[in-house]
């Protein structure tokens, strides 16, 4: 398995780690951790749906004002991008401030500005319990403030997300902690959205000074993608030298690439993205040495996908395809499709339609992001597998852990999962899946239901058709 990389924070033993999968439970537990702190509440926030309720009910700013009103010190650290075209992001400006002032909101927040760059995100998702004490816990992943991430496991309650997120206790919480620490005291600002509800209550914090005790037997290194000039500076780190983020960090991609190329068996991964250049090519270089890899995708990807596949194509047609920023990047998708041990999968359900032999079918969509290699190393957190995610450029967080006891288990749920059945070994799990997605996709051309959770998809032309189950060009054999 891949040894550390060369990030900030370095790996670290004697960690306990909870995956949690799917929204119903992981917002069920995130509820229950804020009501549970003693002293703080640490979140960092990029996309959150007006109105956003936890199962339970509770509104999440009714639970903030909750914690807040029994002397926990909330801090929440937001996204600002003016630019960004969507209502899901709370950017703190003149509507967002009254909203808070009408709610009497005594919670501190600062707003990490994207400044003049529209598409610029600052991506991270994560959360810090009591951050100082011994038993400190964070959670690190890439799930949104979303009703349609409330999903449960399995996926047969309508249209929803797939997703994931990691609790963590032990020593590597100590670098969630430096991290929200970081962002905090340099986010950058714009006048319009100055800290909440002032400077001397959302004030600075102090580095943390102390790692938590171990409590569990799993190594984890956390790893970071940052824009170069973000957050410039030296900044100490526990056990560790301290660094300057002035350059950028770009650790996440370190730690897929040197997986990818330890990897002796099965890569299995989970993405909204469908890949980077530079993965697909370290990914293709696994599959000639006879490793087994599947990539659950989105079957209908966002628009923004489908635009440049489409654009991609079009332009390959014409002999032009170098000329697209991402013509490389689904021309080395498509040549992954041509591989043996390569396939594409889809998470989709279906039901009985209005009449005999009809079905009705429902996409499950990828939100994860996560990568499981030989069943031994994983990592999960907000990158999606896109330049933007993994270059220098959006601000992301994932947490790698090292060690089968953790890691097995998990890539078998998640097969059992999709495809209803549970294997003990990550090869039998990935023949398991894959030949299912490919038997499943038969069926539904034949008119058939999707099997169990899902199905294969045709790499070659990823997005510029419609997906399976709704019919179309894709759907021709």
């Amino acid at each position: 398995m891949p040894v550390a990389s060369s990030g900030p924070y370095p790996a670290r033993d004697g960690n306990l780690v909870i995956p949690w999968i799917d929204g119903l439970p992981f917002y069920t537990r995130l509820a229950a951790a804020f009501r549970g702190a003693r002293r703080q509440i640490w979140a960092i926030v990029s996309f959150i749906e007006p109105g956003f309720r936890f199962p339970d009910g509770t509104a999440w700013w009714d639970l903030l004002g909750e914690c807040t009103a029994r002397g926990v010190d909330v801090r929440v650290l937001f996204w600002r991008n003016p630019g960004f075209r969507t209502d899901h992001v709370f950017r703190g400006g003149p509507e967002d401030r009254a909203f808070l002032r009408r709610r009497g909101a005594a919670f501190a927040a600062r707003w990490d500005s994207s400044g003049d760059d529209p598409n610029h995100c600052h991506h991270q998702k994560g959360y810090v319990i009591d951050a100082g004490e011994v038993d400190t816990t964070a959670f690190i992943g890439g799930m949104v403030l979303s009703h349609a991430t409330l999903a449960t496991p399995g996926h047969h309650h309508g249209r929803e997300k797939h997703d994931a997120f990691l609790e963590l206790r032990g020593p590597a919480v100590v670098d969630a902690e430096h991290n929200f620490v970081q962002r905090w005291n340099l986010a950058r600002r714009d006048d319009a959205a100055p800290p909440w509800p002032d400077a001397t209550r959302a004030s600075a914090l102090a580095w943390p000074t102390r790692a938590p005790p171990a409590c569990g037997d799993v190594r984890v290194q956390l790893a970071r993608t940052i824009r170069a000039g973000a957050y410039p500076g030296p900044t100490p780190v526990v056990d560790a030298p301290s660094f300057d983020s002035a350059a950028g960090e770009a650790t996440i991609r370190e730690h897929y690439l040197g997986a990818f190329a330890a990897a002796r068996r099965t890569i299995y991964l989970e993405n909204q993205h469908p890949g980077e250049l530079g993965l697909l090519t370290a990914l293709a270089a696994a599959l000639r040495r006879g490793v087994q890899v599947v990539m659950v995708v989105p079957g209908e990807p966002m628009p923004a996908i489908v635009a440049a596949s489409r654009e991609c194509a079009a332009l390959a047609r014409a002999g032009r395809g170098h000329e697209h920023r991402y013509g490389s990047t689904f021309a080395g998708l498509a040549a992954l499709a041509t591989m043996p041990g390569f396939t594409l999968v889809a998470l989709a359900r279906s039901d009985p339609g209005g009449s005999p032999g009809a079905w009705s079918h429902r996409e499950i969509y990828t939100h994860a992001k996560l990568c499981i290699v030989d069943g031994a190393w994983a990592t999960l957190g907000s990158a999606n597998l896109v330049d933007l995610s993994l270059l220098p450029d959006h601000t992301e967080l994932n947490a790698a852990c090292w060690g089968a006891a953790l890691c097995l288990p998990l890539l078998c749920g998640l097969v059992e999962e999709h495809c209803g059945a549970r294997e003990s070994d990550d090869l039998a799990a990935l023949v398991r899946i894959a030949l299912l997605a490919r038997v499943s996709r038969a069926s539904v051309i034949a008119g058939g239901p999707v099997l169990a959770g899902c199905y294969a998809l045709d790499a070659s032309c990823y997005a510029q058709a419609p997906a399976l189950t709704r019919g179309g060009p894709a759907a021709a054999p």
